[in-house]
């Protein structure tokens, strides 16, 4: 039993059957040179493997989701300087923390970055 489309001539039905694709992509390959089929597997081998990997990776075990979240104070606009500079000496410390731990996050990666340039210059790459 053929499957039948009313809107195609029999001929163009023969014509884009998987067996007639087939044998154009047959025809396509041999009126190739061997090179342009090497780099043809390789494009089409190259693709699959990218898809195939971005589907590992999104099997694997989803990052765990944190909310950072910042709030601002509120200050009234008719504060005195002297509540200002009040305030100030009681955030002083606690902003001096977060700029070391700052800082010292800033020079492990830098660290990190350099024992990685070392490692690219004894093998020749940077």
């Amino acid at each position: 039993m053929k499957f039948r489309m009313p809107w195609m001539s029999e001929e163009l039905a023969a014509a884009v059957s998987p067996r007639g694709a087939l044998s154009d992509l047959r025809t396509y390959l041999r009126r190739r040179q061997r090179h342009q089929i090497v780099f043809l597997t390789a494009a089409i081998g190259l693709t699959f493997l990218m898809i195939y990997g971005f589907a590992i990776e999104m099997k694997g075990k989803p990052r765990e989701y944190h909310r950072d979240i910042v709030y601002f104070k509120q200050w009234n606009a008719d504060r005195t300087d002297a509540q200002i500079v009040a305030q100030q000496k009681i955030d002083g410390p606690e902003q001096t923390k977060r700029e070391e731990a700052e800082k010292q996050l800033e020079a492990e990666k830098r660290a990190i970055f350099k024992r990685l340039g070392d490692q690219m210059n004894a093998v020749g790459l940077y």
